[in-house]
């Protein structure tokens, strides 16, 4: 892709048996930047569904986006920017070139993140369970947190082990290297905001051990998912595949 950053597909990687079916769900950053031969590429996927989680605030700032395939355009925001003031404060420890605790910043807001993002994950799981809906593309601003996040309870609902989760999870660092590259080397103290670590995802799953009885529960209970569903529609089996 020329333009759109930070994308990729959830279809091939292995879960329980099988693997997830190729073509049906993407995830990426902002798609403002897409090319016409970006645009090309999608509508030749057919993409029917776009899923928004930016701020109004966010989509303000951008100009949208459109492919001529898409059915349904759903916006379904989670305020980065209130995540960020509720766990940071006034936020400047982003600007301030003498703050040493980005990292833990970025800790504190995957803690919130779980909590606050229940009704919007829900609809994205509700949406997920038509599957005339797909094939379908969900993304934020960089694709790496509200995205991120998101790509892994899908993939847990789907089957997939934690090492897979956490390899998908960690693909955002190299996807958004190149992007952010000229960012990092002016202000070194905000590399954590700009890329993925372990710890973040980690963070978000121990959060949810310890206040919603752990991904299962969370998903069902919280978001009211049915893997079962869910992995009917998007995993095939694959004849003598290992367990995932």
């Amino acid at each position: 892709m020329e333009g759109l950053f930070n994308l990729r597909e959830l279809g091939g990687y292995p879960v329980a048996g099988g693997q997830v079916k190729w073509g049906l769900l993407y995830r990426a950053g902002e798609p403002e930047g897409m090319t016409p031969g970006d645009k090309k590429i999608l509508e030749g996927r057919g993409i029917k569904t776009v899923v928004d989680f930016r701020s109004a605030a966010e989509r303000r700032s951008f100009l949208g986006c459109s492919l001529a395939t898409v059915t349904k355009r759903v916006e379904l925001p989670i305020d980065a920017g209130n995540l960020m003031g509720a766990v940071s404060g006034s936020g400047e420890w982003i600007y301030n070139p003498k703050t040493q605790g980005a990292l833990g910043e970025m800790e504190k807001l995957y803690r919130v993140l779980p909590g606050e993002a229940i009704p919007r994950y829900r609809e994205l799981f509700a949406l997920l369970s038509e599957p005339g809906n797909v094939p379908l593309i969900f993304h934020c601003s960089a694709g790496k947190d509200r995205t991120g996040l998101a790509s892994a309870l899908i993939l847990h609902a789907l089957g997939a082990a934690e090492d897979t989760i956490m390899e998908d999870y960690l693909l955002s660092a190299e996807c958004l290297r190149a992007l952010y590259m000229p960012h990092m080397e002016k202000r070194p103290h905000m590399v954590p905001y700009m890329t993925v670590h372990k710890s973040y995802l980690l963070t978000a799953l121990e959060t949810i051990e310890k206040n919603f009885g752990g991904l299962d529960r969370y998903l069902t209970g919280e978001l009211g998912a049915d893997p079962a569903h869910l992995r009917r529609l998007y995993t095939v089996n694959v004849q003598g595949m290992p367990e995932a």
